[in-house]
């Protein structure tokens, strides 16, 4: 009896489990990746160091998280965008100001172009 309550139960979470685990989208988790470089702004001089830490959501869409220091005041800010690792397309309201920028991004760097309503420029980050 024992042996058929256990057969019947082992049944039932594979029938629950497979459907779960063999669905992409539950069964993928996001990879976070952190690239570190340089900004260089062409309106203003701003240039500076940060860091991002990028986040693979899938489906072409990606999360960034990005953080630094200029002037010995600390900024951080999230911006999402998609499409493909080599042409990206994001808009983010950072500060007030609105901003939308290009991109590609591979295992080892981060390049993207920005250009908005206070500042334009870009960045090459490395991993």
């Amino acid at each position: 009896m024992r042996t058929i309550f256990l057969s019947l139960a082992l049944a039932l979470t594979a029938t629950v489990m497979v459907p779960f685990c063999s669905n992409p989208i539950m069964a993928q988790k996001a990879s976070k990746v952190v690239y570190e470089g340089d900004w260089v702004t062409t309106n203003r001089k701003l240039d500076g160091t940060m860091k991002c830490e990028v986040t693979d959501l899938g489906n072409g869409q990606w999360k960034g998280k990005f953080w630094g220091e200029w002037q010995g005041v600390k900024f951080s800010y999230d911006v999402k965008w998609s499409g493909p690792p080599d042409k990206l397309r994001g808009t983010a309201r950072i500060d007030g100001a609105d901003y939308e920028w290009t991109g590609s991004i591979s295992d080892n760097r981060f390049e993207g172009k920005f250009d908005g309503s206070r500042y334009r420029g870009h960045f090459d980050l490395k991993r």
